[in-house]
């Protein structure tokens, strides 16, 4: 019994580390039909006009993208106080961040569903060292 507890064990931190880029949020408050799926990654594509952003996590020979599109009229609070809405062009390729998103679904132009993921939150992390 005490192997099998073992063996479950290894097998949950190694697939830890695997997936470390897709996570869970921590406690706050949230929209409705948030589940607290989180990703993290570098900036390595922006569009103006879809509002998407690119992330991507790299680690050793493995890499995955997240495709997400930013909340209408978003905005990030300045140093100096103010508000202002962001643009995902402003932000910098390589910039790390940490987003929050809900899945979601709609219809194209003819009318086929498409899956994509909502970013309602963001959170600019530092470089990793």
């Amino acid at each position: 019994m005490n192997r099998l507890i073992f063996a479950l064990m290894i097998i949950a931190l190694s697939s830890i580390g695997i997936h470390a880029q897709k996570g869970a949020a921590e406690p706050d408050y949230y929209p409705m039909g948030y589940t607290g799926d989180t990703w993290t990654g570098e900036v390595t594509g922006t569009d103006d006009s879809k509002r998407e952003i690119t992330l991507t996590y790299k680690k050793k020979d493995k890499e995955e993208s997240f495709f997400g599109v930013l909340d209408e009229h978003y905005s990030v609070k300045m140093k100096d106080g103010s508000t202002h809405e962001l643009k995902v062009s402003e932000i910098p390729t390589g910039t790390r961040l940490k987003v929050y998103y809900i899945t979601k679904t709609t219809k194209d132009a003819s009318g086929a569903k498409v899956k994509f993921n909502q970013i309602f939150k963001i959170r600019f992390l530092p470089k990793e060292s």
